[in-house]
């Protein structure tokens, strides 16, 4: 996959880091298991070897949209600017795995309360 970031899209936050801060300010998924989701994060390498996380749960227009395959997804935030770099695989695929909730307003919120 031929995705690099540029340097316009680095300079600006990524949305989905307010919708980590903030939750109760946006749609979330319902699951089927009961729980819910905001964001599904992953994480990816691009042709370079270089890291990115994004969303794999969009905003679009004040409304959800869901990828199911991770490369599509990188291509959207890639192009979006709703991705952040990461030093290494490992800092990635713990932020994916759910590191980017710690000390966040994510951590405990639940939107069925």
């Amino acid at each position: 996959m031929k995705t690099k970031a540029t340097k316009d899209t680095k300079a600006k936050e990524p949305e989905f880091i307010d919708r980590i801060n903030n939750p109760q300010n946006y749609p979330f998924i319902s699951n089927d298991d009961g729980s819910y989701s905001t964001h599904r994060m992953a994480a990816e390498v691009d042709e370079e070897g270089n890291w990115y996380v994004f969303p794999t749960i969009v905003n679009i227009n004040g409304g959800l949209h869901e990828f199911h395959s991770s490369q599509e997804a990188m291509k959207f935030n890639m192009r979006t600017g709703n991705y952040l770099p990461m030093k290494d695989q490992k800092q990635a695929l713990d932020y994916a795995k759910g590191s980017y909730k710690k000390g966040t307003a994510l951590e405990t919120y639940n939107p069925y309360e």
